[in-house]
């Protein structure tokens, strides 16, 4: 994509943000949209999916491949996986369709350079969260092509405005600072609950709290 000749795509507008290297399955049912799918499964282009509704549409969103078409139906609906790309600034929509396509341009990071030891720590903090949510911890999971603030910023329970504030930053260093802070405030909080429930549950440290009944 050129940003001397601005490119033309659909635009797919829901309550999700979705980051380069991401992937969701969707259900398309909606007629605009089953259009625009067909679209692009019959001449092999994406889309953009882009975090707003018909009254409101952030300028910053994700251009999104599908990656595999995971059923299909008579009526047309088909359920698909999709794979973020990179992200794009759109400057302008047009409205000839029944969905709405926008003028885009590129919208990358304007440096690279990220402190090894600042990403070491947000590595850290995200294991600590996702031990703590007694899942599994795969370190291989943050050696990717893709920046490791899109790694983590997809699973650590970002709010949806924060995932597009994130979306939209153009450093690394930056995104991984904003993460690292929000990690460093969360995961307190998580702990606490955790030991709450784990108190309430045991009985003995709340003489007034009825007994799990058997």
């Amino acid at each position: 994509m050129s940003t001397e000749i601005p490119n033309k795509l659909g635009l797919f507008l829901l309550d999700i943000v979705l980051y380069p290297g991401e992937e969701k399955n969707l259900h398309i049912f909606e007629p605009r949209y089953k259009e625009m799918v067909a679209h692009c499964l019959a001449r092999d282009t994406p889309f953009v999916i882009v975090c707003g509704n018909d009254r409101q549409i952030s300028e910053i969103g994700c251009v999104t491949q599908i990656a595999a078409i995971l059923a299909q139906y008579a009526d047309g609906r088909v359920d698909i996986r999709v794979e973020g790309k990179h992200r794009v600034q759109i400057i302008r929509l047009d409205r000839t369709k029944s969905y709405q396509q926008g003028i885009l341009e590129e919208y990358n990071d304007t440096t690279e350079s990220v402190s090894l030891i600042k990403k070491e720590q947000l590595i850290a903090q995200h294991i600590k969260l996702l031990e703590i949510a007694g899942r599994t911890v795969n370190p291989q999971y943050y050696q990717s092509e893709h920046s490791v603030s899109w790694l983590i910023g997809r699973n650590c329970g970002l709010s949806l405005e924060q995932r597009q504030h994130l979306l939209e930053m153009q450093c690394e260093s930056e995104r991984v600072q904003f993460l690292s802070e929000y990690l460093a405030e969360l995961i307190p909080k998580v702990v606490e609950k955790w030991e709450i429930r784990q108190r309430v549950m045991s009985n003995g440290h709340f003489k007034d709290f009825p007994p799990q009944k058997h």
